[in-house]
């Protein structure tokens, strides 16, 4: 048997809560595809989704747990402890896998006029093709509810042990940017420092991240922080945004810093002092009970006496387990948000804006937890503009 990040009993009262968010929507049973729900729920840890898979999750705990999964999967989920059963299906087989699905339902009373399951349609795993396919099988003998938030609501708030693995990815994204810092030189290229933050992320036990680290200089900081590292070649005076994601047992820290290879311009470090501002009224007003949009309400105040506002857009977003394309949970700190903030809420609090020219763009971003008292930084590094090389 393998090693699982979290004792058994967690995943019990995981999927215990699962099925009584079920009840509450009235669902006989839960078609999962999301791989962080499967990770989350399960323990069934793989990077293949990108072919059909899912688990049917009963409502009533007395009908078996089923996964479907192409043969090739079969073994690595075997080994999961509170998975029943293994339906498979073949790349060269004559019978597709919503077929296969619709046949794990009949079997186990799954299907009729009656019942409603509870499908992930938001999830990257279960793209239109594979949704065609088992809408075509179930042919209207069951009725198909979206409850792609219904796991997803229940990950934003961490257990205690779930804490412990956010701020270990806390620690080792520091880490990695202290590693990219100092690779940050004139004539070095962006792929170097890419290749310090993933070096760091090895070597200190992390998983691969959810998102190549944003990397970029010059002018191609107007990416936004959406522009991976190329081969291009730091210049002097370069502006730079470096954001890491650094995940440990698939729970992602993210950060972003900015700063200058050389003396920063005037008009840089007034900006970035105004985005800190904006960035520290955020951080202030984090309490439970707090609306997100009050946070982004407080973070807009704050950028507003620099003549700055991200009015209409996010200012932070959720954290938590992570797996390509995206580590990005359904919290957003936004001001048509509706979540309330409560303890063991993790998220990435950011500002960013461009330079008055609109040749450059700075960010800056730290992941935080919500706690009793407030909010716990998950990140110790200082919330200055880095200054590299500078005579």
């Amino acid at each position: 048997m393998p090693e699982f990040p979290f004792d058994r009993s967690e995943y019990r009262t995981r999927i215990q809560r699962t099925r009584q968010s079920m009840a509450a929507e009235r669902l006989d049973g839960m078609l999962l595809f999301h791989q962080e729900s499967l990770y989350y729920l399960f323990g069934y840890d793989q990077v293949g989704y990108w072919v059909y898979q899912a688990v049917v999750l009963p409502a009533d705990p007395s009908v078996p747990t089923i996964a479907v999964c192409r043969r090739a999967d079969e073994l690595i989920i075997r080994d999961l402890p509170l998975v029943d059963e293994i339906s498979t299906w073949l790349d060269d087989g004559d019978r597709d896998p919503g077929w296969t699905t619709a046949q794990v339902l009949e079997a186990h009373g799954l299907l009729g006029s009656s019942k409603r399951l509870g499908v992930e349609k938001k999830s990257h795993a279960l793209v239109p093709y594979y949704y065609d396919l088992l809408r075509g099988h179930l042919d209207g003998r069951v009725e198909l509810v979206d409850a792609s938030d219904l796991v997803t609501e229940l990950r934003l708030i961490k257990s205690p042990a779930e804490m412990r693995y956010m701020r270990r990815a806390g620690e080792i994204m520091d880490k990695a940017f202290a590693a990219a810092f100092e690779v940050v030189h004139a004539g070095r290229r962006e792929c170097d420092v890419n290749a310090a933050v993933l070096s760091t992320l090895s070597t200190e036990g992390a998983d691969y991240p959810a998102v190549a680290p944003p990397i970029a200089f010059g002018r191609r900081t107007l990416t936004q922080t959406h522009g991976a590292a190329t081969e291009r070649v730091i210049q002097q005076g370069d502006v730079f945004t470096i954001e890491i994601g650094a995940p440990y047992k698939r729970y992602h820290a993210v950060a972003v810093h900015s700063g200058c290879v050389g003396a920063p311009p005037a008009e840089v470090q007034t900006l970035y002092g105004h985005m800190r501002d904006g960035l520290e009224r955020g951080l202030e007003s984090i309490a439970p009970g707090v609306p997100t949009s009050r946070v982004c309400r407080a973070v807009n105040a704050g950028l507003e006496p620099g003549g700055l506002s991200r009015t209409g857009r996010h200012v932070g977003y959720g954290i938590g387990i992570g797996y390509p394309p995206t580590w990005i949970d359904n919290l957003r700190i936004k001001e048509r948000d509706t979540h309330v903030l409560q303890p063991g809420m993790t998220f990435f609090l950011f500002v960013g804006a461009q330079t008055p020219a609109g040749d450059r763009c700075l960010y800056l971003g730290e992941p935080v937890a919500v706690t009793d008292r407030g909010a716990e930084r998950l990140s110790g590094l200082p919330r200055q503009l880095r200054i590299i090389g500078a005579a």
